[in-house]
Formats: C-alpha cells, structure tokens, sequence
C-alpha cells in the first residue's frame, strides 16, 4: 500500500462530499491483507464479525473477538494482527469528523467535537456484549454498517442521524473534567470560533480574488498574528491553507460544469493568477494534477486514486 493512501482517501472522500467509507477485511484467507500500522483524519468504527484479533492503538493493545467493537479516534496510530489461526473478519466505518456537523458548527464543535478528537487519552473505546453500553451502541452501529451497504433513498441524512447518536454515546463516556475542559477557556474557544467563522465566510465570498491574510486579517479587525492564532486554534488550519483547500475544491466542482474552458482559466476563476502554482496546490490536496483530474472525468470514471 503506498505510503500516502490515507492521504488521498481523505482528500477522495472530502472532494465526493459524503466523507464516509465502509469496507470489510477478510483475513481468514491464505492470501489475507496485512492491516500494517497506519492513521487517518477520520474517527473509526470497527465491528468484529468473526474471530478474535489484536488492535493495537498507539500503546494500547486491545484483545477483541467476534461481535466487539472498538472505535479508534482520529490520528491515532494503530494496526490489527488476528490472534488465532483461523484469523478475523470484521467491518470497518470510517467518518472525517467534518461530516458530523457539517461546515461552520465551530460552537458545537468546540463544545462536542473536539473534546474526542483533541483528547490524547481518549485513543480509542473497546466494547464488548458485557458493557452497559453495547446495548446502546450496537443497533446503532449496524444500522450504519447496513445503510452504508444497501444505500437507500436518504442513505446520507440517515447515516448522519445514526452518527449523531454514537458520537453523543462517545462523548458521554468521557471524564466528567474532559468533557467539560471547554469551560476553562469557553470565552476563548467560542470567540475563536466567532471569528474563524466570520473570516471563513470572507473567504468563500472573496476566494476568486487576489486574498491576503491582511485581508482576511481586517474583515474580522484583528492583528494578522491573532487571526492565524484563533482560526488554527478553531480549524486546525492556518487562514491561508483554509484559502488554497477552498480553492482547490471549488475549482474541482468547476471541472464538473465547465467541461470545455482550459485550466488557466479554470485557475483564473478561482483566485490563482499562475497556472504552474494552481497546478502544484491542486495536487498537493487532490493527489493528481488538474488535467490528470479532467481526464478522468471525460472518460467517466473516478478520478485516479488508490
């Protein structure tokens, strides 16, 4: 697997706008993937179908068998080895936690997001039959997996509904001081996402024109150091990386609709004024460059990633 897969899954997944993945792994086989240490933006749900397996998430290592469940929180490392010779099947979800509330919730995300994703201690949760929880975890959960297989008419509003109330389970199992950490600095963390808000919202009004962080920095009135500070510390992003990430994506919808114009003028359009630079961002974020991207459209296939 190339190093940088779950790089581009998740630039995949966000540019398709359903940024959620199921996918099973089948490792009673003689020829069974290796599931090799690795991590990723997205939170995880993992469900043991059949079999017994080691998860091992950063230093801790998990003894699971068949019907357990573990979520994995996001950027921590981990990897599975199956325990017994007859090996383990299990079903893995995968969710980019921009989905659970979508766009511009930085309140909710500072209050309820963040406190899981952000938590070192909270690498990951094992569940099993025995814990009071399974009995609420569990429907849930398969519900999801099932939605996510049979993708019915609303699969995508359904699956939000169903995340919603496992990420509310999640999040009542955190230490009471955890889950009420944002208190200690609420007026910080809410003026932070005030702000970062306002200024993201001046870049999606203005992103086709020539943007500067003093820009940025004056339609939310202050200093250009304090707007990088509060907009990293509500989006993990620097208020130009936001820009470019926004640019990109906006310029990939434009290929979708116009087909015919070149990409000079694709890249015009959406505020970069030299093609060879729109050429290197867009591959930095989409994992191909543009023409390789438009390509892939006008042969009506996926665009090529892993």
């Amino acid at each position: 697997m190339e190093p940088d897969f779950y790089t581009k899954r998740t630039q995949r997944l966000l540019l398709s706008g359903y940024p959620i993945e199921l996918s099973t792994t089948d490792c009673t086989l003689p020829d069974a993937p290796i599931v090799y240490w690795h991590w990723h933006e997205e939170v995880e749900f993992q469900y043991i179908q059949q079999g017994q397996a080691y998860i091992t998430c950063d230093e801790d290592n998990i003894a699971v068998s068949e019907g357990d469940i573990v979520f994995i929180n996001q950027a921590v490392r981990h990897f599975i080895t199956p325990a017994g010779p007859d090996g383990v099947i299990f079903s893995s979800i995968i969710v980019n936690p921009s989905f659970i509330l979508g766009l511009g919730q930085l309140e909710l995300e500072n209050k309820y997001i963040n406190p899981i994703t952000a938590n070192c201690s909270f690498n990951c949760l094992h569940i099993t039959s025995t814990d009071n929880l399974y009995q609420q975890f569990m429907p849930l959960l398969k519900q999801l997996i099932a939605i996510n297989e049979d993708r019915p008419s609303g699969y995508e509003l359904m699956s939000k509904a169903y995340i919603l109330q496992l990420w509310k389970l999640l999040y009542d199992q955190l230490p009471a001081k955890s889950a009420s950490s944002s208190k200690v600095s609420v007026r910080t963390s809410n003026q932070d996402a005030q702000r970062a808000k306002q200024a993201m919202l001046y870049i999606q009004e203005h992103f086709m024109e020539s943007v500067t962080l003093d820009d940025i920095a004056g339609s939310i009135l202050v200093s250009k150091s304090e707007c990088c500070r509060c907009f990293k510390r509500a989006t993990g992003l620097s208020p130009i990386e936001y820009l470019m990430k926004y640019r990109i994506m906006e310029s990939a919808k434009y290929m979708h609709r116009k087909t015919h114009e070149s990409i000079s003028e694709i890249a015009g359009a959406v505020g970069f004024n030299n093609t060879s630079y729109f050429n290197k961002i867009f591959k930095k974020f989409i994992g191909c460059t543009p023409t390789e991207y438009r390509s892939s459209l006008r042969k009506d296939i996926s665009p090529p990633f892993p």
